[in-house]
């Protein structure tokens, strides 16, 4: 049983994931690149556009610390709306993250995604029935909660 106790209190510091990814969320990036997906057909029969997404995306960073930038080398916030209609009904996935492209590490020559923050929602609903006006609402939201996790990460 001794033997048992040590060797879970072994793992458990050693493949303590969450305890080591609480350092990386949003703390010094005060600056971000944004990328709005293109959109497909679909989006606009459903009543979502990129302009309305970006305008409500820059007026909720307009009123927080994070600042937009063109510099390649900030983190990227990456707005990804997915729309998918059948003629009656929109079936929308919309993403927010924070990221960016890094070496990793070791030196091993390889390059990937690390990603800062991320933020999902999945919305349905009738052509007719208001989606688009609901699924800007929830990027709203979903902005709304990035902003709070920035000012909390940056205290």
């Amino acid at each position: 049983m001794k033997k048992f106790t040590l060797f879970f209190i072994f793992f458990y510091f050693i493949f303590n994931i969450e305890g080591n990814a609480k350092t990386t969320y949003l703390k010094g990036i005060n600056e971000v690149d944004l990328l709005i997906e293109s959109f497909n057909r679909s989006a606009e029969k459903c009543s979502i556009t990129e302009k309305q997404i970006e305008t409500t995306v820059k007026y909720v960073l307009s009123n927080s610390k994070i600042k937009l930038s063109e510099n390649p080398s900030d983190p990227l916030l990456y707005i990804k709306v997915i729309v998918i209609n059948d003629g009656t009904a929109c079936s929308v996935y919309s993403s927010i993250t924070v990221e960016t492209f890094t070496d990793a590490p070791f030196n091993s020559g390889n390059r990937g995604r690390f990603i800062y923050y991320k933020n999902d929602r999945i919305s349905s609903g009738g052509i007719n029935s208001g989606i688009g006006k609901f699924v800007l609402d929830k990027i709203e939201e979903m902005m709304k909660e990035l902003v709070v996790r920035h000012h909390e990460d940056n205290l």
